[in-house]
């Protein structure tokens, strides 16, 4: 869907991390549609991330 380069991999690696770690109960978290909804996302548990805000924010100037 996206463009094959080296920040579509930083953005599939920030978002894989997320993913597979479990955060402490205190820790602010956004949640983020992987593929975003204007694209056809869904919001299946699947197509969300929990990402920490500096997290969120680094994916969204990825996206672009």
């Amino acid at each position: 869907m996206y463009l094959q380069n080296k920040y579509t991999r930083w953005y599939y690696n920030i978002i894989q991390r997320a993913q597979s770690r479990i955060l402490p109960a205190d820790v602010y978290t956004e949640k983020h549609h992987v593929i975003p909804s204007s694209l056809g996302g869904s919001n299946s548990t699947a197509n969300i991330a929990s990402l920490t805000s500096r997290e969120h924010f680094i994916c969204h100037l990825l996206l672009t």
